[in-house]
């Protein structure tokens, strides 16, 4: 009989299968809407709505390095979604970023569709059960929002040529 799994390695494995899943078909349903945008699009729009629109409070809620921070407000800029604003006179690296009126609208209907999308697929779970979710997946949530991500590993270091002893 193998051993019994504690409930948070269980629920632990079951997130792990869940988080890409949920990631794909929430990245198609944004796809469809007008205008598409990625997750990380998504990501990057509540970051700044959220009033975090420094480039490591951006990469750090849309899952991306800051390198690529620059990419993804350069394609919601040119979508007219997001505007930049001064420069931080003490530090000019920083620029504040805004939402534009499309942004905000953009951003709350994305939200509404993904949503009212999930609502429809889990809709007919008991009340209780679904207060019970509500109450762990923000939990949960709050969690890894304190949490870095992992760095990647390292690569693998190549083996050089072989050294002759004197």
């Amino acid at each position: 009989m193998p051993p019994r799994r504690s409930s948070a390695t269980r629920v632990g494995a079951a997130l792990s299968r869940l988080a890409p899943a949920l990631a794909r078909w929430i990245e198609r349903t944004l796809a469809a809407h007008d205008p598409p945008l990625t997750v990380v699009q998504l990501q990057t729009l509540r970051a700044i709505d959220g009033g975090r629109g420094l480039g490591a409070d951006i990469a750090r809620a849309a899952g991306i390095t800051q390198a690529a921070v620059s990419q993804v407000v350069g394609a919601l800029e040119r979508a007219g979604l997001v505007v930049r604003g001064e420069r931080d006179p003490e530090d000019r690296r920083r620029q504040a970023l805004a939402l534009t009126p499309d942004g905000r609208a953009a951003l709350a209907s994305a939200e509404t569709l993904v949503a009212g999308r999930l609502e429809a697929l889990i809709g007919d779970l008991p009340g209780p059960e679904l207060d019970a979710l509500d109450r762990s997946l923000s939990r949960v949530a709050d969690a890894i929002a304190g949490v870095p991500p992992p760095r990647p590993p390292a690569p693998p270091r190549r083996p050089g040529p072989a050294r002759k002893r004197p």
